[in-house]
């Protein structure tokens, strides 16, 4: 590294407010962590991956994950998975972890659940949004690891495609859209192209879906420019902001600019926690929360993407 480079650092370092050298004197403010618990308190954590996964390994356990959100006051979590639906079994989550809020003296944590049109359910399949509705489920997510888009980037073939030859929503799509707008479910736009993304966008307003947000519109093969994350806003859609554990995924940078340009009121927070090579979900919350606010972002505006916005989604 450069010696420029180097110091440019420690620049940052000094003058943020989580690091006070001595030479900063007696009185030098510190970060309030104060904040950060009072956010975490009542925030919901929009998207989880916890354990158990058929295509990668995650921890913590469904159970384990929202125990810990639990523990520090939570007020919902959102549990995702690749391979199966996770409705069912945050049903029974939330009945496991309403008893051990009883029993440890804390307010209790929602557990919501959905289902993600991977082939595992049979890809665009209006049977499994019907049967996602009848057990509570609060999300539908579009394909993800099968979709074509997704699959094109990672250089393998096939897919689950959404869209016709001319750029038209596919039939069984249309379908689900409306069983979403019709149950008045939420709507994750996931692994999709810009194009595909607002051909469903359009289509999905049209039959009356009033939940959208479209997912980590900051990760490299799925980002959207600001001005489309703008556009996107305008026709209802809130941007999801993952911060994957603040790890190489997240261009801090950019998620500021999100948040800045776009607004607060168009953002929604989540972790996308759960690999093994991040932090579990409650302190990747607590990370992101920090972070937010550690980069100017008054508390207010983490309070709406914290809490307001997914409430909005969810309840």
């Amino acid at each position: 590294m450069a010696e420029e480079h180097k110091e440019a650092i420690l620049k940052d370092v000094y003058k943020s407010s989580f690091f006070q050298p001595s030479s900063a004197g007696i009185h030098a403010k510190l970060f309030d962590m104060d904040r950060v618990w009072k956010i975490l308190d009542g925030a919901i954590d929009i998207h989880i991956h916890s354990a158990p996964e058929a295509y990668s390994r995650r921890h913590p356990s469904d159970y384990k994950m929202a125990c810990q959100a639990c523990e520090v006051g939570m007020a919902a979590v959102v549990v995702k998975c690749h391979s199966v639906p996770t409705n069912r079994s945050a049903i029974l989550v939330k009945e496991a972890v309403d008893e051990w809020a009883d029993r440890n003296g804390k307010r209790k944590t929602d557990v919501f659940g959905g289902v993600t049109l991977n082939y595992g359910v049979g890809g665009l399949n209006p049977e499994a949004v019907v049967v996602n509705h009848r057990l509570g489920g609060k999300y539908v997510w579009l394909p993800t690891l099968d979709s074509a888009y997704h699959r094109q980037g990672m250089g393998t073939a096939g897919g689950i495609e959404v869209l016709d030859k001319e750029g038209k929503v596919l039939p069984q799509l249309k379908e689900i859209l409306k069983l979403i707008g019709e149950a008045g479910m939420t709507l994750g736009i996931t692994h999709q192209s810009t194009k595909e993304r607002f051909a469903i966008l359009d289509e999905a307003k049209k039959l009356g879906v009033k939940k959208i947000e479209i997912t980590h519109p900051n990760l490299r093969h799925y980002t959207l420019t600001i001005e489309e994350q703008k556009m996107a806003a305008e026709k209802g859609a809130y941007m999801g902001i993952y911060c994957m554990s603040l790890s190489k995924y997240f261009d801090e940078d950019y998620t500021l600019q999100i948040i800045k340009e776009v607004g607060p009121e168009h953002c929604v927070a989540g972790t996308d926690a759960g690999l093994y090579l991040h932090d579990i979900p409650v302190e990747a919350m607590r990370k992101l929360i920090s972070w937010m606010l550690q980069a100017g972002i008054p508390d207010k505006d983490v309070e709406r993407i914290a809490k307001v916005n997914a409430r909005e989604l969810l309840y």
